[in-house]
């Protein structure tokens, strides 16, 4: 069988393409004691972040607390609300903190690549990180570390710009003026100077939030408490939407069915195909003319047909318009993701991730952690070919396989080596939350998915969710064409272990089958789940036995990857889940 991502890694010769002198300078630092698996190390010097601190006005004299993904520093602000502090041997992205001013301590955030930031603290930029964090920025503030600065990057501020533009205008406080709060110009309105625009819009917002009838705190709530992590990209919410589901749109949609044969060209529906979706008419064109016709089958989810003999399809869209769907195709059972087609460039695939892929002969799940550059490369790869369960993994470095953009959409990933070529076909899709979700599919079947690699928080005790389901053999053949659900509640969280225990249950069932599991955060590695196999007894006394296995959240999206680790008596089973 072809090599695909994950087994291309491992059979790439780390030397390829080295000559004699540079491959000597290898062996030397690799006798060093160096190599612990990680980037180069950043440049030597410091970091230097800067901007105005107000508030109604210049807020003076106002200590500023600032947090990196390396290093700490703080600073004063001057009379005009100006500061500049350097990080020594500091690195992006940074959380920043101006303690006790007019409206209390003031949060920010200062992302980006080089060596100097602009980072503002005002009242605008703290609700820009209410609105980033989904949540109270001092406890985001609190929590920063090395593991949660994955969450900061632009995409992600973008986003929450525009969902903080958005509420303001709904709550008749005009704030179009100022493009990004963290990094516009700004000069605060003063006894002795008039305000820029951005000034002005500070000077009014007690005025503004007078009118509107609340406090800046109560504003930073509601602006967190509605900006979920799971949502439509904004380009989305201008387009027309399905009466039965806020997150299905109208527009171009690429749909990739998950199946054992090699890739066929485009337009080939068995593999991979695009169209459009008129989300008020519920049909979907393909664009080689096929019409497909879905129905209402509750709130976002459909039925429809597919197939040469119109099979019934079963379909369900999460909170940020991702669609998964199963239907049988040529007298076997599939499963498809459907994606909202937009435009991104190699530029956008840039960042570490974490993955959950299936290939190899024999088929198994594999847990992958790479970083891409911008410009197509893959600058390392961990646990490629090591236990889905490895705690660490050895990594490897450069040549690799390029990935380049695709005349006929989204990404493609060609091997280097001439005695064994293949390719694989990246999609990618960024959510409102400006995460990144990465789908690919390769030659024999294999199939992956990429989301950043972020740490895992722990759940909110007594919270509840409930999710659709279907899972899928090693032969990629889907359970059923009907997908089953969950419902869940969190019964504890235990911060010591990262570890927290959920109740578990079959909303469709007749008998209650509520059990219980625990799960641990971050474990095999950071950004993944694991459910160790155990037993738990339901509230009508039956036994209920689960296996052992491990999970990827794709953040932004609504969905999550499960691997079921095989045993001496059961297959891997790959699963999708998509929180309703």
């Amino acid at each position: 069988m072809p090599a695909t991502f994950v087994t291309s890694l491992a059979r790439t010769p780390m030397t390829a393409g080295l000559n004699a002198v540079a491959l000597a300078a290898v062996l030397a630092l690799a006798g060093c004691g160096g190599g612990g698996g990680e980037d180069s190390p950043p440049a030597s010097g410091s970091l230097t972040l800067s901007g105005i601190v107000a508030a109604r006005t210049a807020e003076s004299a106002r200590s500023i607390d600032v947090k990196c993904a390396s290093g700490s520093g703080t600073a004063t602000s001057n009379s005009d609300g100006s500061y500049t502090v350097t990080v020594t041997g500091g690195s992006l992205p940074c959380v920043l903190r101006a303690a006790g001013t007019t409206d209390g301590d003031l949060y920010s955030v200062a992302y980006g690549s080089g060596r100097t930031a602009t980072a503002n603290l005002t009242p605008l930029t703290q609700l820009v990180v209410a609105s980033m964090a989904a949540g109270d920025p001092a406890t985001f503030y609190g929590n920063f570390s090395a593991d949660t600065a994955a969450l900061v990057t632009a995409a992600r501020v973008d986003a929450a710009v525009s969902t903080v533009q958005a509420d303001l205008t709904a709550r008749g406080i005009d704030a179009t003026g100022v493009d990004n709060p963290v990094t516009a110009a700004l000069v605060p309105a003063g006894t002795t100077q008039t305000g820029n625009t951005y000034g002005q819009v500070l000077s009014g917002l007690e005025a503004n939030l007078t009118t509107a009838g609340m406090t800046l705190t109560q504003l930073t709530s509601s602006v967190a408490s509605a900006s979920p992590t799971v949502r439509l990209p904004a380009a989305l919410l201008s387009q027309p939407q399905a009466s039965n589901c806020a997150a299905l749109r109208s527009g171009p949609v690429r749909i990739v069915w998950l199946a054992p044969a090699g890739l066929k060209a485009d337009g080939d529906f068995d593999t991979i195909s695009r169209g459009t979706m008129d989300a008020t008419t519920l049909t979907f064109t393909a664009d080689n003319g096929t019409v497909t016709h879905l129905s209402a089958n509750g709130t976002c989810r459909y039925a429809g047909s597919t197939g040469l003999n119109g099979d019934p399809a079963d379909a369900v869209v999460s909170q940020a318009g991702v669609m998964v769907m199963t239907s049988k195709i040529n007298g076997v059972n599939r499963l498809g993701v459907a994606l909202p087609e937009q435009s991104l460039t190699l530029a956008d695939l840039a960042g570490e991730f974490n993955m959950m892929n299936l290939e190899g002969s024999p088929s198994a799940g594999h847990t992958v952690t790479a970083k891409l550059g911008s410009a197509g490369d893959i600058v390392w790869a961990r646990c490629f070919n090591e236990d889905v369960l490895a705690r660490t993994c050895t990594t490897q470095w450069p040549p690799f396989a390029p990935v380049a953009a695709d005349g006929r959409g989204g990404f493609t990933m060609r091997s280097i080596d001439p005695a064994d070529p293949w390719t694989d076909r990246w999609f990618a899709y960024r959510t409102g939350s400006g995460d990144l979700m990465v789908l690919w599919i390769g030659s024999g079947g294999s199939w992956g998915v990429f989301t950043p690699n972020v740490a895992r928080t722990l759940p909110t005790v007594g919270g509840s969710s409930r999710s659709w389901d279907m899972s899928m053999t090693m032969d990629r053949i889907a359970s059923s064409t009907v997908f089953s659900e969950s419902a869940f509640v969190t019964k504890s969280a235990d911060a010591a272990t990262d570890s927290y225990v959920r109740t578990r249950r079959n909303p469709l069932l007749v008998t209650d089958d509520s059990h219980d599991e625990k799960i641990q955060q971050n474990w095999p590695r950071n950004g993944y789940a694991h459910r160790p196999a155990g037993s738990s007894t339901t509230p009508t006394g039956t036994t209920i036995n689960f296996r052992e296995c491990v999970s990827l959240r794709l953040l932004g999206t609504g969905l999550s990857v499960t691997y079921s680790v095989p045993t001496a008596t059961q297959a891997g089973v790959m699963s999708f889940g998509v929180t309703q």
